[in-house]
């Protein structure tokens, strides 16, 4: 399985002069999992649905209008698919030698930024709950620092307790 942690020498946006970024994230894999099983179960609802409906006495005056509702049911649930896809791809965490930054995805038109400099962050903690995320490696990191925004929390994370090291590694050596 392909790590979800990015080694990157990439540029992003408002990147600052001479700045490096050392490390690019997204939410664990494992987050996916929940709405494409639910997907497939309701990709499949129509099938069993058809057998029914395909014995009733009016199925052949309703089928044109009958493959409508389904095609128009098959392109709500891709657009899901695709909604569910674009959060995961679009919310990053990008850690630079110089700062730190998130970038999340709420809707289709709406996103946030939040940035915090290396040099203000106080404490960074870890927190892996439960039989899953100890078995796949995720959990919760959270960076405590003394700008105006008090705490950055990023959830579900693969390999939070490198990603805490890779923090404290590059705020001991700046």
């Amino acid at each position: 399985m392909p790590s979800r942690i990015i080694n990157s020498s990439n540029s992003f946006r408002n990147q600052a002069a001479g700045e490096q970024t050392v490390l690019v994230s997204r939410r664990h894999w494992i987050v996916l999992l929940g709405p494409i099983l639910a997907m497939a179960v309701f990709a499949l609802m129509p099938f069993f649905v058809y057998h029914y409906v395909s014995q009733a006495s009016w199925y052949g005056q309703w089928l044109g209008a009958l493959c409508f509702a389904a095609a128009v049911y098959y392109f709500l649930l891709w657009d899901a698919l695709f909604y569910n896809l674009m959060l995961y791809v679009l919310n990053t965490i990008v850690i630079t030698d110089k700062r730190i930054i998130k970038n999340e995805q709420n809707g289709f038109f709406k996103y946030s930024s939040a940035e915090l400099e290396i040099e203000k962050v106080q404490d960074v903690s870890v927190k892996v709950q439960g039989f899953w995320a100890a078995i796949f490696h995720f959990g919760d990191l959270e960076i405590q620092t003394a700008g105006t925004q008090n705490k950055f929390y990023f959830d579900r994370v693969p390999d939070p307790e490198k990603i805490k090291a890779l923090i404290t590694d590059i705020k001991t050596s700046s």
